[in-house]
């Protein structure tokens, strides 16, 4: 029998993963608020751990990790970059850019493969495969580090952009009917990027990679109700590191 697999946060996302574990014979152990997560690690040694949390809740969920659990984490948020689990000693974390949504009431819509990174990448690809959700193993850190500026460029463009342009756009919208302030707002986006990464990416290759997204799914929405919480977390990180985003601030002043 196959070793159980612990999923911390059983919302959607969380839903279709635990479903597609079951899939592909693991055990399931959710973990809610309601869950001690130490007496939980006493008596179960799992194949991995994902966190599926919103991104808002994952630093609260990181610190509860078991230190005989952080050998096997996995995580799968959007706005994720390496410095939000960087500083909790984490052996090989595994993490997945997920590129499909889940909403309340209806079945798991794909956008694009999903790329994952890390010792229990395999495992989450081949379990997501067998419910019918496109996912792929990248071959380094760097691969990883790229998608996931690719999955923030995407989410935060689209939802800050979608909220000064006309209600119910979507991605094929915009980038045919407001390419200047698409190109503005990501420009900010890129330049917080940049400093909370340490790196410099081709914008070409950004570029290429987020059209790719939008031909996935051109009726995708901008704006998400998350959007102006997306927005201020941006300001807030662009004021801690003095950066010039001066399009998000006009979005900001005019919202």
């Amino acid at each position: 029998m196959k070793k159980p697999i612990i999923v911390l946060g059983v919302g959607e996302l969380g839903s279709v993963f635990a479903r597609s574990f079951l899939k592909n014979n693991y055990p399931v152990y959710p973990i809610t608020r309601e869950t001690d997560i130490d007496e939980l690690a006493n008596t179960i040694d799992p194949e991995l751990v994902l966190v599926c949390t919103g991104e808002v809740d994952l630093q609260t969920a990181l610190k509860t990790i078991p230190e005989k659990w952080k050998d096997r984490v996995a995580m799968m948020q959007n706005e994720l970059l390496p410095r939000d689990w960087e500083n909790y000693d984490f052996v090989n974390p595994t993490v997945i850019s997920v590129w499909f949504e889940k909403k309340k009431g209806m079945d798991s819509k794909v956008l694009i493969s999903s790329p994952a990174y890390g010792p229990k990448a395999k495992t989450l690809t081949e379990s997501l495969a067998l419910i019918d959700i496109k996912a792929h193993v990248l071959n380094s850190a760097a691969e990883l580090l790229f998608e996931l500026v690719v999955k923030n460029l995407y989410i935060l463009t689209t939802n800050i952009a979608g909220m000064v342009i006309e209600p119910g756009a979507n991605v094929d919208d915009l980038r045919n009917n407001h390419r200047q302030l698409m190109r503005d707002v990501s420009t900010d986006i890129l330049t917080l990027q940049t400093q909370l990464t340490g790196q410099t990416f081709d914008e070409n290759q950004l570029g290429q990679a987020i059209i790719k997204a939008f031909e996935g799914d051109l009726n995708h929405g901008c704006m998400g109700r998350s959007a102006p919480a997306r927005l201020n977390r941006t300001l807030e990180l662009a004021k801690e590191f003095k950066l010039d985003v001066p399009t998000l601030v006009k979005i900001k002043a005019n919202s």
